[in-house]
């Protein structure tokens, strides 16, 4: 069976959509797997060192007694609804890891992706926290914390970073570098977009790209632009920047070019523009989470545009 098949099953069972058969396959894997149950257990333990040992060892053996019971019986939803934000992205990255060679070596990333309209909390093996923000990859090699602490992003993330004096800390997006020891920022580099923005909340962060170097300060903002290769910064309130973890949107002077592409990329929809005006609008403010809905009832406040349905697309038209 492609292993494909197996991630599949798990990212069913902690989305609460597997099937009875389902279980029993996936149990059959995992039972006959040593390296990939061993590494289950460990990764499991480490996932959330705040939980108390008692509660997560109860947790563990529960998932095991799902999974590995010969009896098949139907999936009893737990009342510990929390098991998938705590397992879910830790099986996520193993799983991507460990699909693509069962053999890991040094150069063998993992690799944790949050969908359109999702995002992924993950705990690093140094300690540091990342938030993934929607349609966004994280990865990192396995010899990780060996000598520096070296991740690539693609999308958005938050990080707080574990401080570590004697590993550098650092972000590759392309050929810019985000490096820190400890501390608190945020990242936004998605493929689609000019810039790569950084935004810096606690601590302190260089920021390299070629023969150019930026040292932040807390409240700094500073903003690369892939084609020319220039910085430039700015000071914000950088809490606004970091609305998007509590399920807000914070838009500072942003075209209705990007708001739509970030809208989409958030509730995964498609939003098209039936006018040549309409993406230069610019708007400022934050956005309550609520829908897509409600996010265009707020920007047509002071945008003048309406909306209108194309079966699943969303048309964006101009007042007149």
């Amino acid at each position: 069976m492609d292993k494909t098949h197996y991630k599949e099953l798990i990212e069913k069972y902690f989305e609460e959509t597997i099937t009875d058969v389902e279980i029993k396959e996936l149990s059959d894997w995992i039972k006959n797997d040593r390296q990939l149950h061993d590494w289950w257990e460990q990764e499991f333990e480490r996932s959330d060192s705040s939980m108390n040992p008692v509660l997560r060892d109860k947790l563990f053996a529960r998932i095991k007694e799902e999974t590995l019971d010969k009896e098949v019986r139907p999936l009893r939803i737990i009342p510990w609804k929390w098991v998938a934000a705590i397992l879910l992205p830790v099986c996520v990255a193993f799983f991507t890891y460990y699909l693509l060679d069962s053999s890991p070596t040094a150069e063998t990333p993992f690799i944790v992706k949050a969908a359109k309209g999702d995002k992924a909390t993950i705990e690093l093996p140094d300690g540091t926290n990342v938030v993934l923000n929607s349609a966004s990859q994280l990865s990192y090699l396995n010899n990780f914390g060996e000598k520096v602490r070296r991740v690539q992003l693609n999308g958005e993330a938050y990080f707080k970073v574990a401080h570590d004096e004697k590993h550098a800390f650092i972000v590759q997006i392309g050929d810019l570098e985000v490096k820190v020891l400890g501390t608190s920022f945020n990242v936004s580099a998605y493929e689609d977009a000019k810039d790569v923005t950084v935004v810096l909340l606690e601590g302190k962060v260089g920021v390299y790209a070629q023969k150019m170097s930026h040292i932040m300060k807390p409240g700094d903002k500073i903003e690369y632009n892939k084609a020319t290769h220039k910085i430039t910064a700015t000071q914000v309130h950088p809490s606004d920047y970091i609305e998007w973890t509590k399920g807000n949107i914070y838009f500072e002077k942003e075209s209705l070019e990007n708001i739509m592409k970030t809208l989409s990329r958030i509730y995964d929809v498609e939003i098209r523009f039936d006018s040549n005006k309409l993406p230069n609008e610019y708007f400022t403010g934050t956005i309550p989470g609520g829908g897509i809905q409600n996010a265009l009832n707020i920007l047509m406040l002071t945008s003048p545009f309406f909306y209108e349905m194309d079966g699943s697309v969303i048309v964006l038209k101009e007042k007149l």
